[in-house]
């Protein structure tokens, strides 16, 4: 498996299968702290963060159109 995104339009078994195989060898999440986690996402900073992300349009915003962008 090369790259995630890239191979699971072409093969999803193969890819899921390669996946799932690299997680459950990765020691790092055997120390998280659930509670944690559910604290985490009970919380008002990640729902605010989770209506940003799925936000259907800009004009969504009150004031969308009074941004600009400087690149």
């Amino acid at each position: 498996m090369c790259n995630f995104i890239e191979d699971y339009p072409g093969d999803k078994a193969r890819t899921l299968a390669a996946a799932k195989s690299m997680a459950d060898s990765m020691q790092w999440c055997d120390n998280v702290d659930d509670d944690l986690i559910c604290r985490q996402l009970a919380s008002g900073e990640f729902r605010l963060y989770m209506e940003m992300i799925f936000c259907d349009a800009a004009e969504d915003s009150p004031r969308a159109n009074s941004f600009s962008v400087v690149a």
